[in-house]
């Protein structure tokens, strides 16, 4: 069967955001194609983030007569992804189309009915299940017998059938494809959003070590998927697909997208060793909680090419950490963030506001902790109830949901949860987010580490983008600066916000 595999247009809402981050490349989706492959299919992937222009998207659709098309979206870009299958779907008006990841994952009967172009929803992990549907699809066998999988019978009715078991053994599966994805493509942006801290001539990649995590965050949609569970792959084969992706792409910085790669310190000294023992010459950054590392894992780290710790901090307040569900220490997180720059880590600290009931004396209490940890890069989010959340369902229970459709949970401003003094929660974010990237203390330290003049200008635009935030900050109310940050958008369009009758 001739499959396709689309990546829809999911950059950031606000245009510059995308000239600060790395690119996000559909690794799911690699994952997906090469089980297909090693099961006899031809399969392509389409990254539309990436995608130059019509006339090339016309040119890939033209390169084979695809029987299925499959799709992997977010909720913050669900709705381009809807316009996507509705395009595609008149190019390709025969092949059968295939929606899955997070969000499709979390609604999938709601799903399915706002898009009636989609004909089979596949629920949680994909490389099984999408196995078992195009043979389905190929040998006109009975969908009923393909586990995690959404469909519409002869009568335009919806069918689910159970869900499938998660997969017990990550080292069987195949290393994700990624002679199908445009890596070219990636390391240009990995190098003009890092402002030259790589190589030029470095090509970047994902990879996953781990799926799952068992915290149970409130705000958190990792459950969606893996169930709060945790499985992990060898440290051997780990390591096995770092020296495939150098071998074979000449790939050299990568990115462990697990949720929290730290879970393990044994499993990740043991990559870190393996690496060491291979002499691979490569750099990358994880995500890790603070009360899973110590000084000589971080140095450890580092001397395995690690360069980058982001850790998911949230608050500096008891109680808000109570409240999200973080079970986690302040004095680990201050320890964690002084450790990594102690190793020689950058440490990025991500936080979140927003949460019902968060006073002033709360988000001090974060400022504080930002102070006294000194983190090379700060985070701060405001919280989004995206459905199949614990946050989600609270917010409709206690009616704080004051828009449903998804274009108003666009990342990173989103205007679904609204409740009194939610407005001052952003004043603040966005004071706190200013008052630490112009400090004097940040401007010294970025400018002792310029190194190159592409660092140079990289910091250049980074500041010109914060003046932008506040300009409009000073000279706007809240409302105006989403909205007209908003018009500052890349790919998708938002629609306007309705009237509250504060304006």
């Amino acid at each position: 069967m001739n499959v396709l595999l689309v990546n829809p247009s999911s950059s950031f809402v606000i245009k510059a955001f995308n000239q600060l981050t790395l690119p996000d490349m559909p690794l799911s989706l690699a994952c997906i194609a090469a089980v297909l492959e090693a099961d006899g299919h031809f399969v392509r992937i389409l990254d539309l983030n990436v995608l130059e222009s019509k006339k090339e998207l016309a040119s890939r659709l033209q390169e084979k007569d695809f029987d299925l098309v499959g799709y992997t979206s977010m909720t913050s870009s669900i709705l381009n992804c809807y316009k996507n299958i509705r395009v595609i779907k008149k190019k390709l008006p025969r092949a059968k189309v295939v929606l899955g990841g997070w969000h499709a994952s979390a609604v999938p009967r709601r799903t399915m009915e706002e898009c009636a172009e989609i004909d089979f929803i596949v629920k949680g992990e994909g490389e099984e299940t999408m196995k078992d549907l195009v043979k389905a699809i190929e040998q006109s066998l009975d969908y009923n017998q393909v586990n995690g999988i959404l469909f519409r019978d002869g009568n335009g009715e919806i069918i689910e059938t159970p869900d499938r078991h998660l997969i017990e053994n990550l080292d069987k599966l195949p290393f994700p494809a990624r002679h199908l994805l445009p890596l070219e493509e990636y390391r240009k942006i990995g190098f003009q959003t890092v402002g030259g801290k790589y190589r030029k001539s470095m090509y970047v990649s994902s990879i996953s070590t781990s799926r799952g995590c068992t915290s149970r965050c409130k705000f958190c949609s990792d459950a969606v998927l893996y169930k709060n569970m945790c499985r992990s792959r060898t440290a051997e084969n780990i390591v096995s697909e770092i020296e495939q992706a150098i071998k074979e792409f000449n790939i050299r910085a990568f990115f462990m997208m697990d949720s929290n790669f730290t879970y393990s310190p044994v499993r990740v000294r043991r990559i870190c060793e393996l690496i060491i023992k291979k002499k691979l010459d490569i750099v990358w950054g994880c995500h890790g909680r603070a009360d899973n590392v110590s000084l000589g894992l971080l140095r450890l780290m580092k001397a395995a090419g690690c360069n980058r710790i982001a850790y998911g901090i949230e608050s500096g307040s008891p109680k808000i950490l109570k409240a999200l569900g973080k079970k986690s220490s302040l004095d680990k997180s201050v320890n964690a963030i002084r450790w990594t720059k102690m190793a020689g880590i950058q440490a990025v600290m991500y936080l979140l506001f927003g949460w019902p009931g968060e006073t002033r004396k709360d988000m001090q209490l974060t400022q504080q902790l930002v102070k006294q940890s000194q983190p090379d890069i700060m985070s701060i989010t405001m919280l989004i109830p995206y459905p199949g959340t614990d946050v989600y369902e609270m917010a409709r229970q206690n009616n704080l949901i004051q828009y449903e459709g998804w274009e108003h949970y666009g990342y990173p401003y989103s205007d679904a949860l609204y409740y009194p003094g939610l407005d001052d929660t952003f004043k603040f974010q966005m004071k706190m987010f200013l008052n630490f990237y112009l400090s004097p203390s940040y401007i010294l330290r970025s400018i002792k580490n310029i190194g190159t003049i592409y660092r140079f200008l990289f910091l250049f635009k980074t500041l010109c983008i914060f003046l932008l935030g506040e300009f409009l900050y000073r000279f706007g109310r809240v409302k105006h600066v989403t909205d007209t940050l908003k018009t500052l958008s890349s790919r998708e369009r938002i629609a306007p916000r309705a009237s509250t009758g504060d304006d």
